[in-house]
């Protein structure tokens, strides 16, 4: 059986207004970016340097990236016919993108640090100051978007963050290169020298990422266990298989087999949907969950009886029982191939006994419960939960042949 979930909005987190938040952050960067480009086209252009100009140069870039940023977060969460599940990878393509243009930029820093150094250029403490404006506004845009972008988990507004990042660091040359130019020194080329590393580094980083996500490669393997946790806690699944979660622009899409201990569609359904909730609140960022609900496997089953003694006496209590009996049972046949008796672990508890001693038999992957009285309400809910069927039985003893009967009626 098949049961895809197309709910839209995880639990814990509106889509809509993170989106929005994204979109008037980009807006905001759009803004500051222009003002810079004013700011440092004017100094180059009062100043004749070649190091403001090519700065001047880096801030239209940067323009130009958050337009793209701005258009791309707008157009990300909106679904049309041919794009049923949304464009949410065009922020990480704006990420791919954004890492090209940290290579550019970190392009233009080695042209500024190795080129012939312009001559004749005119720095006052005016140019200076503008100089310094530019590096605290770039600097603390940079961080405002990066800090949002991880909480709203957003690659683009990330990227941009550490775009900007790069940026104070180029801005910093250009500082050194004014100030020194301004007292009679050159320091541009050892500057340079660790800012590229960095800029490259940042870089390349940014487009590992963003060319991982374009293709569909899995999220990390910390996120992917915690998941599988989750999956697997569910006392009724037996099996997870196939599990795979991979990201899009700020959000997660998971699937995965179900392999249940239940042949009850409505039992299954309902245990899917309680997974579907913890995982939604484990990891707001799920956009889609699509669980493939399996009934399980039958080639072995697990057989379990109270038992009043070793030998096999099947007790007319649960609870009270002090062993167990478990036998394992191939269903092509059916024959007992492995038997085993086990003490009772909360027989001398002093409340919920019947209830300890069910959950302890789901713990030992029990297929079937075979008793000789009917099981009490707690007991029996755990155990109907946990897909465990219940046969009651005259027989005095947990015979191979008991065992094989309660198979074949399960």
């Amino acid at each position: 059986m098949k049961r895809p979930s197309t709910t839209a909005a995880p639990a814990g987190l509106d889509h809509t207004a993170a989106s929005r938040t994204v979109a008037r952050v980009a807006l905001g960067g759009v803004i500051v970016n222009i003002a810079l480009m004013v700011l440092t086209v004017t100094m180059a252009v009062l100043s004749s340097s070649y190091t403001l100009t090519a700065m001047a140069v880096d801030c239209a870039v940067d323009v130009v990236a958050a337009l793209v940023l701005w258009l791309g977060v707008r157009l990300a969460d909106r679904s049309t016919p041919k794009f049923p599940f949304g464009l949410y990878k065009i922020e990480n393509l704006i990420q791919v993108g954004i890492a090209v243009l940290i290579f550019i930029a970190s392009y233009e820093i080695a042209v500024q640090a190795f080129g012939a150094p312009q001559e004749s250029a005119e720095i006052d403490a005016w140019v200076i100051g503008g100089v310094v404006v530019t590096i605290v506004a770039t600097w603390a845009y940079g961080w405002f978007a990066a800090s949002r972008g991880k909480r709203l988990s957003s690659p683009a507004l990330i990227a941009d963050g550490k775009h900007r990042q790069t940026d104070v660091l180029s801005t910093v040359v250009a500082l050194v290169a004014v100030v020194s130019t301004y007292v009679g020194f050159d320091v541009d080329r050892i500057a340079a020298v660790a800012i590229l590393a960095f800029a490259a580094y940042a870089g390349w980083g940014l487009l590992v990422d963003g060319m991982k996500v374009l293709l569909d490669a899995s999220v990390d393997a910390p996120t992917l266990s915690r998941i599988e946790g989750i999956l697997a806690s569910e006392a009724l699944v037996q099996q997870v298989d196939g599990l795979a979660v991979r990201s899009a622009g700020r959000y997660l899409f998971l699937e995965a087999t179900l392999r249940v201990r239940t042949d009850d569609l409505a039992q299954a359904h309902a245990a899917s949907e309680h997974l579907e909730a913890e995982v939604r609140a484990a990891l707001p960022s799920i956009e889609r969950v699509n669980f493939h609900v399996e009934p399980r496997r039958r080639e072995m089953l697990r057989i379990a009886a109270p038992l009043a003694s070793p030998e096999g006496e099947i007790a007319d209590g649960f609870g009270e029982a002090p062993y167990f009996g478990l036998a394992e049972v191939r269903t092509a046949g059916p024959r007992v191939v492995r038997r085993q008796v086990l003490p009772n672990p909360h027989l001398t508890a002093d409340k919920q006994k019947g209830i300890l001693v069910a959950e302890w038999l789901v713990g030992q992957s029990i297929d079937v419960l075979v008793t000789r009285e009917p099981i009490k309400k707690g007991p029996g809910y755990v155990l109907r939960e946990a897909g465990v069927a219940v046969r009651e039985t005259r027989q005095a003893r947990f015979t191979d042949e008991v065992a094989a009967r309660a198979e074949q009626r399960s």
